[in-house]
């Protein structure tokens, strides 16, 4: 018991970040030539993205990037918005996300918020990450309001994951792409690579399958996946709705 409260106090002050944004953005490859960094009202998509960790009270980001990284480098620095930017370059970038996150391992020894590149996202979400209390190397912050069919699906049960993938049923929920991880859910990653597994759900299925996963239930909190076209223009209606016509601030 006194060690469980001693991991609640550490997790309590998480205030690192891992972002991966080392993905081609392919469905939007007509209208930017690198999605993160495409410009939302004078803003980057990952600037944006920056702004609600910083928001939440992170402190020091990793990002994890591949296609078209100098350009990302240029484009955010070392010291968005005052945040410690530190950059990995993932070499097996295409091969799938769980590649990208496993090229993260050596920068994070300690408990972290782990987002995509590519969603956007009301800063209470990471803040109710960060504030959870749990026993698990995993929490999924899960929207329990309909989204587009293709989400990826979680079944859940008590706040324990049961199942996780896009074309699961029955499901209860949809997967946020944000999550408070130990450094444990590395072990869980390189465990699914050697099975030749490129996606994080799959290593979520098996922190799953080791009763290793909690649920946080985020709904009624915006977030956004700029997946195509439409939902870029979604973004932009979410965020015009935010910021009304003050300006978000900038690098």
């Amino acid at each position: 018991m006194r060690r469980f409260r001693c991991e609640m106090v550490e997790v309590n002050k998480a205030k690192h970040a891992l972002v991966l944004a080392a993905g081609k953005g392919s469905r939007l490859k007509d209208y930017t030539k690198q999605k993160t960094i495409h410009y939302i009202d004078g803003v980057p998509l990952l600037g944006i993205i920056l702004q609600g960790l910083k928001d939440a009270g992170i402190q020091s980001v990793v990002i994890v990037i591949g296609y078209e990284a100098d350009n990302i480098q240029q484009e955010i620095g070392n010291n968005y918005l005052g945040l410690n930017i530190t950059y990995v370059v993932a070499k097996n970038w295409e091969k799938g996300n769980l590649h990208s996150f496993l090229s993260a391992k050596s920068a994070l020894k300690d408990n972290f918020i782990l987002c995509m590149g590519d969603h956007i996202f009301d800063s209470r979400i990471v803040e109710n990450l960060i504030r959870f209390e749990h026993k698990n190397s995993i929490v999924l912050a899960i929207d329990r309001v309909g989204h587009a069919s293709d989400d990826t699906k979680v079944l859940e049960q008590d706040g324990v994951i049961l199942n996780i993938g896009t074309g699961i049923h029955p499901s209860n929920g949809v997967n946020t792409g944000f999550f408070l991880c130990s450094p444990k859910m590395f072990s869980y990653a390189e465990m699914v690579a050697e099975q030749g597994k490129e996606e994080l759900d799959d290593c979520i299925r098996v922190a799953a399958k080791n009763k290793d996963t909690q649920v946080l239930d985020v709904s009624g909190h915006y977030w956004v996946d700029v997946y195509n076209k439409e939902d870029l223009e979604r973004a932009k209606m979410v965020l015009a709705k935010k910021f009304g016509k003050k300006e978000q601030n900038r690098k």
